[in-house]
């Protein structure tokens, strides 16, 4: 928004139209956008009654406590590692790894796969510690892979008690 900017008319030209529709475009955004100013615009009016101004009182307490955590939000949306960013996407898709090894705890033990396990394992290991070293820190990715290494270290341990390697193996035969 341009300060100072006045409309000119000579008076045969006529004004530049863009520039009119520029200037109330910013006028009705800043008495939008920001309850103080219409506040104080209004309250030098005559024509309101005292229980508009309670209203507006109200409405802007309510508006000036939330701006804080606007404030905050907004700060979110634009840091490093907020969404519009892959260090946010990245780690919101990887929870569906997360959810898989979730939905396989319910599935018997003989149908869990030992090898894709594993792997899934090792790589949440490997991306736990490029999360952890990563500048900046990307917190997300880290409890997403911590999560992912714990549901998948419980199946490749329920996985392991069947395939005998943690102890004795069920003996189908003497379960019936």
């Amino acid at each position: 928004m341009a300060l100072n900017e006045k409309l000119q008319n000579d008076g045969d030209e006529k004004a530049n139209a863009s520039l009119y529709r520029s200037l109330v475009g910013s006028l009705m955004y800043l008495t939008n956008s920001r309850l103080d100013i219409m506040h104080s615009i209004l309250c030098r009016q005559k024509s309101v009654d005292p229980l508009q101004f309670r209203r507006l009182d109200s409405v802007l307490e309510v508006y000036n406590s939330c701006r804080p955590s606007m404030a905050s939000f907004k700060a979110f949306l634009n840091s490093p590692v907020g969404p519009k960013t892959t260090h946010f996407w990245g780690p919101v898709a990887n929870w569906g790894f997360v959810l898989a090894g979730l939905v396989d705890m319910k599935k018997p033990p003989e149908m869990i796969s030992g090898n894709m396990t594993s792997a899934m394992c090792v790589y949440s290991a490997l991306f736990m510690r490029f999360a952890w070293m990563v500048q900046p820190r990307n917190y997300l990715l880290l409890a997403c892979h911590a999560s992912n290494e714990t549901v998948q270290l419980y199946n490749l341990s329920r996985w392991a008690k069947f395939q005998g390697y943690l102890g004795q193996k069920k003996d189908e035969t003497s379960t019936q």
